[in-house]
């Protein structure tokens, strides 16, 4: 532990010392060590090393004594302490000016003190703040942990950190939301910490590497320090302590702050271990009653009621279904080669981190909301109390993708969106959220969001499929057309499809397929002659659309054959 100058200079046995140079220094050098050194310096002395000397090998030479004092300053000592004497008489003024140059305190000291005096009351002191330290720490430790088990809160284990070691001090969980800080954390600080954790969450997501558990954050006033809480391996949540110069931190100073901080850091991943498995009991039983009014499995309304009024849930406003299929999870969890937790505590961990941000982004939204995660998909009921219930549950996704991006970068989420809302549809919602999403995925792939509104189309085409007569007339009007196709390497449904899209316009569709005019003609010809359907035929035009769209819908896999 270290001590100040200050403090060195405060002992009564060098209380008729007087200080040459540096003395403006003296609050903030700090003194690690004291030893006795003459002549010459080299490797002997270190940094924040009070240096005692009676120059002896220094006698009546004033060359070799300034030499001796220009080494003691570039060995980063603390100070020197030179006893005044028949060696040294005085310290000349060209050495005094050197000291001075350098910021570097020279004292003189009586020669009838002993300095094994000096040395056993300035290692006594330092000794003495090293009790004093670990008792504080004792102390922190002791009255932290009592904090936790009590259940007091975070705002209140920040508070008295604070006090406790004179800095202000943050709590934040590991998704950068924060839990507790002291009265007087600085909002400039609190926005450049944001800003910087949100930039090594975006690159490295939640799960980044523990090789470095101490981060520097710079705010107007200075530095903070960002600790990393972490048991296992796994992150907990980050402490900021802010009061920190632009100096980087001596080994000594790091160690100190390592020893006191890990106390801290240990009390609140406490804190959240056992805030974690309070939560699982809560969420098992929130999921289970959310899955069971997916699938109308409970039979009275009184139930429904009593059960969602246990688990604080408000079952008497209009809801919509939102529907997520994460996908990519194992390729997320497989580049994070860094991680020592098995796939099944990460997958468990990411579903709670999907399910807390569903909640956390409705309630910025002033809405509730009613979250559960099964069968690999997120299920949300999402509060409505906006006319366009669409593009409200558009926001939401929004907002909600952001976080979800903000921790796991790499992972790919597909959406769908029922169209029934109100008052206990929930079982309706559901199924039409997953059709949405099994017909959107189907449709546009994955990482895309889905309407049930907008599915009409497909949810008739899927019908028309279940009809053999209609299949086997659309097979009829497209055998030869993908025979030839197939054959002739030319995608004629495409052509079909660009042309009618177009509405029959001849030009406006060859410009579309890159295509000269008499080409397409000749192509359109083609259909014609293959299909045995006129291109100026209404009926004939809609049963070509017609099949085309069926075996669009019904026929993915041959059509996978033809295209390659």
């Amino acid at each position: 532990m270290s001590i100040t100058m200050k403090d060195v200079q405060s002992l009564d046995i060098l209380s008729n010392a007087v200080i040459r140079s540096g003395e403006y220094a003296l609050d903030t050098r700090m003194v690690d060590w004291i030893s006795v050194i003459e002549a010459p310096v080299e490797t002997f002395v270190r940094k924040n090393e009070l240096v005692l000397t009676s120059g002896v090998g220094c006698a009546h030479k004033l060359e070799a004594f300034y030499k001796f004092v220009e080494e003691v300053i570039q060995s980063n000592a603390s100070a020197l302490a030179i006893a005044i004497g028949p060696f040294i008489k005085t310290i000349p003024p060209s050495v005094i000016q050197l000291a001075n140059k350098h910021k570097f305190i020279l004292l003189e000291v009586d020669w009838s003190i002993r300095f094994s005096d000096i040395l056993e009351a300035v290692l006594e002191q330092i000794h003495e703040k090293k009790h004093q330290y670990l008792e504080k720490i004792e102390y922190i430790r002791k009255s932290l942990l009592d904090y936790i088990l009590t259940g007091k809160s975070l705002n209140r284990v920040a508070e008295h950190v604070s006090q406790s070691i004179n800095c202000n001090v943050l709590i934040a969980d590991k998704r950068g939301v924060v839990r507790g800080k002291s009265n007087t954390f600085s909002n400039n600080l609190l926005e450049k910490w944001a800003t910087f954790l949100q930039k090594q969450l975006e690159e490295d997501g939640i799960y980044h590497s523990l090789e470095q558990t101490f981060e520097w954050v710079k705010y107007d006033s200075g530095y903070a320090l960002q600790v990393t809480i972490h048991s296992s391996g796994n992150i907990q949540g980050y402490i900021v302590v802010d009061g920190f110069g632009e100096e980087p931190l001596s080994d000594a100073e790091h160690n100190e702050w390592l020893m006191l901080l890990e106390h801290v850091t240990t009390a609140v991943a406490i804190h959240f271990l056992h805030e974690q498995a309070a939560k699982e009991a809560e969420w098992r039983l929130r999921d289970d009653f959310v899955w069971e009014i997916s699938r109308g499995a409970i039979s009275s309304n009184e139930l429904l009621l009593s059960r969602a009024k246990s688990l604080g849930y408000q079952i008497n406003l209009p809801y919509i279904c939102l529907l997520a299929k994460p996908e990519q999870l194992n390729e997320s969890f497989k580049a994070m080669t860094h991680l020592s937790i098995t796939f099944d505590h990460w997958m468990h961990e990411c579903i709670r981190h999907m399910e807390e941000e569903a909640e956390s982004i409705a309630k910025s939204m002033a809405l509730k909301s009613m979250v559960t995660y099964q069968r690999e998909e997120l299920i949300i009921f999402l509060e409505v109390n906006h006319q366009d219930v669409v593009e409200q549950a558009k926001t939401y996704i929004s907002k909600l993708l952001s976080r979800f991006q903000f921790l796991y970068p790499s992972l790919t989420i597909t959406w769908g969106i029922a169209k029934q809302y109100g008052y206990s549809s929930f079982a309706t919602s559901y199924q039409e959220a997953k059709r949405a999403l099994e017909i959107g995925r189907k449709r546009n792939g994955p990482n895309t969001i889905s309407v049930y509104a907008d599915t009409k189309v497909d949810r008739v085409m899927e019908s028309l499929l279940k009809n053999e007569e209609l299949i086997e007339i659309a097979k009829t009007i497209l055998d030869s057309l993908l025979r030839y196709a197939r054959e002739r390497q030319i995608d004629l449904l495409h052509t079909f499809t660009t042309y009618h899209r177009n509405r029959g316009n001849v030009s406006q569709t060859a410009r579309e397929l890159n295509l000269h005019r008499q080409s397409l003609l000749y192509r359109l010809r083609k259909i014609e002659a293959l299909t045995n359907c006129s291109l100026e035929d209404a009926d004939d035009l809609f049963l070509l659309d017609l099949s085309i769209r069926l075996w669009l819908n019904g026929m993915d896999i041959k059509e996978t054959e033809f295209r390659s």
